[in-house]
């Protein structure tokens, strides 16, 4: 398993993963409508604007693209996690596990002083035992926003650098 930086030729990846998520995955706790707004929210340049006030890794294994994360610096103490998504037929195989200990150890050596991370969900219950199993714990309520309309989340947040 490898981690490395976003390239511009990687946007397309991360729209089609990102949006398969959305379709195949959340319609079913989120409904039609917050898949629509989730899928047509990034298109692919909106991933190379991204790249340039955010860290995007791209998740490979054997060479072959598998997922993408992102991780934003919020302040001297806060990091989030605005997105962790992989290819609908690895999910399952440990590759979420890796990325975020991957995350985490990349703030620690990177932004010293940030000592905690958090994200958020808008399918707590397809995602929260995952968050749950690597050491986030739910704080509480919070929004999304896909163009104008806020969807409900759930934020999660794990200590670090302690």
């Amino acid at each position: 398993m490898n981690f490395r930086e976003f390239e511009n030729e990687d946007a397309e990846f991360c729209f089609r993963v990102r949006s398969s998520a959305f379709i195949e995955k959340f319609y079913n706790e989120i409904g039609a409508e917050a898949v629509s707004l989730g899928v047509n929210a990034y298109m692919p340049g909106d991933y190379i604007r991204m790249s340039s006030f955010m860290k995007i890794f791209i998740v490979e294994e054997e060479n072959q693209k598998v997922g993408f994360l992102t991780l934003k610096k919020i302040d001297e103490h806060r990091a989030e996690i605005p997105f962790i998504y992989f290819d609908l037929k690895e999910i399952g195989l440990g590759y979420g596990s890796k990325s975020l200990k991957f995350l985490e150890d990349w703030v620690k050596d990177n932004w010293r002083g940030v000592n905690t991370i958090f994200l958020d969900t808008i399918i707590p219950i397809y995602n929260s035992g995952f968050y749950k199993k690597t050491g986030y714990k739910e704080i509480g309520k919070s929004t999304c926003k896909f163009f104008d309309k806020e969807i409900p989340a759930v934020r999660f947040e794990k200590r670090i650098n302690k």
